[in-house]
């Protein structure tokens, strides 16, 4: 099993949807961009996944890049939107 749904907002899910896109883990998002995170998951769906996930996944990489921390009010994932 993976750690990926220790990451707030990453439930099971999602974590296929990492997984799927080639983040088999929390190690495997530190130092990537969240941006391209999204592109290889949209790829790997076939079809443009909803902007929702873009925001857990810059929640996912902070998290990973920061050992855990999240900043004061970024604590969900919609508290990573444009």
């Amino acid at each position: 099993m993976t750690d990926l749904t220790r990451i707030p907002g990453i439930g099971k899910n999602m974590a296929q949807h990492l997984i799927a896109a080639g983040y088999p883990d929390i190690a495997s998002l530190k130092g990537q961009n969240p941006d391209e995170v999204y592109g290889k998951d949209c790829l790997a769906q076939g079809v443009a996944v909803d902007r929702c996930a873009l925001y857990c996944y810059r929640l996912a990489v902070h998290y990973a890049d920061h050992g855990g921390a999240l900043p004061a009010g970024k604590q969900n994932w919609w508290d990573w939107k444009d």
